[in-house]
């Protein structure tokens, strides 16, 4: 009798005791993934204050964060004014980039002549630095906010192409006969199935595009502006103006960061079921 009440006991706790779901896995590993490179960004800047405060570097070259951070402070309506001002240029640029990056994305998967004629130029095009062509969108464009928007678009549209285009591509081959033998229009077909499909694909070139937008903002002001972010860390340099020079780089990783945020933000939102099964997978 003791021993079937042992059993009887055992069996029981084994039923009720809870069982950790894959999903709670999963947010544990989520937690991690975000205190870990918050930990180690603090210890570098301790780490960097000490360096700093010893003196065993000169002030100009490298800066204490605290000094920095006051510099920040003391200069925030210049500072704030700059980012607003790059801010509308990578934004309007990011736009042009990826509306132009899918409507070129569309003909190269549905066509094999497109895509083998225009492809490797596409390719090609990116052996080009950009900073080489912005003196000539500033003398085509002039030196308005037009040549700082080219150059962000250039560089978010190779991105944005080749996912797209990939995204597009990749549909089910059986699928597209079914759909077709049922009579579904090329517009139903794409607006009901390679769209939805491309939509992974494509937001993988948007969270490229939009960390590649804020360079190439800064690279068009460098070319030719008198404000945004890029002028002034140009004119910080010119100065030797070492804190501002690393006040205006942290508001250009904050500017990124948030933005490329944002974007994975909207994909969470739009495709809940990708992420579904990035959770299934990952667990």
């Amino acid at each position: 009798m003791g021993e079937r009440a042992d059993v009887h006991a055992a069996t029981a706790t084994a039923t009720v005791a809870p069982v950790r779901p894959e999903a709670e896995d999963h947010r544990v590993r989520r937690g991690l993934q975000r205190i870990l490179p918050v930990a180690f960004l603090l210890l570098i800047l301790v780490i960097w204050e000490a360096v700093a405060v010893a003196g065993s570097v000169p002030v100009y070259i490298l800066p204490a964060p605290t000094a920095i951070a006051q510099r920040l402070a003391e200069s925030w309506d210049i500072i704030w004014d700059a980012t607003l001002v790059t801010t509308s240029e990578v934004l309007i640029g990011f736009v042009i980039g990826v509306v132009l990056g899918i409507a070129l994305a569309i003909p190269i998967a549905y066509s094999t002549v497109v895509r083998s004629t225009l492809y490797p130029l596409i390719v090609a095009s990116q052996a080009v630095p950009k900073i080489a062509i912005a003196p000539l969108l500033v003398l085509w464009l002039g030196f308005d906010i037009w040549p700082k928007i080219a150059v962000t678009a250039l560089m978010v549209f190779f991105p944005v192409t080749v996912t797209a285009a990939e995204g597009f591509a990749s549909v089910d081959r059986n699928l597209l006969d079914l759909l077709r033998s049922v009579n579904a229009s090329a517009t139903q077909i794409f607006l009901r199935v390679r769209f939805p499909h491309a939509l992974p694909h494509i937001f993988s070139g948007l969270k490229v595009g939009i960390t590649l937008a804020v360079v190439g903002a800064v690279v068009g002001e460098w070319v030719g502006a008198d404000s945004g972010l890029g002028y002034l860390l140009t004119y910080a340099n010119t100065l030797l103006d070492s804190t501002l020079l690393f006040a205006s780089l942290f508001m250009l990783i904050v500017l990124g960061v948030v933005l490329f945020v944002l974007v994975d933000l909207a994909e969470r939102l739009l495709l809940p079921w990708h992420n579904a099964q990035e959770v299934a997978i990952g667990s």
